[in-house]
């Protein structure tokens, strides 16, 4: 069964998960799923992300990506997308005439 018919292996797929090449090669991890790429970094902190299109995935194991054998090397991604992705999270409610010390 090829990936694009199983669903659920690209929901399976999860930031900080390891990314593999065929050969087993540590290339990096995953940063973010696009709808058409998964971006990798080298490292958790790095911020110059690289793309690899889904197409490209192979199977999704226990914590690691592995690429289809032929992938070539991955590319720089665009820049729009290079950094941290900012969080959802809303700052606290202030309370009228509570002390917020």
């Amino acid at each position: 069964m090829a990936f694009d018919e199983t669903p659920f292996e690209r929901r399976s797929i999860i930031g900080g998960m390891r990314v593999c090449s065929a050969d087993g090669k540590h290339l990096g991890y995953v940063a973010f799923i696009g709808q058409e790429h998964l971006y990798v970094r080298r490292s958790p902190f790095t911020r110059n992300w690289k793309e690899v299109p889904l197409s490209a995935v192979g199977r999704v194991l226990r914590g690691a990506v592995v690429l289809r054998e032929g992938t070539g090397p991955l590319v720089a991604a665009d820049k729009q997308h290079h950094g941290e992705i900012l969080s959802l999270t809303h700052p606290l409610a202030l309370i009228p005439g509570a002390s917020h010390v």
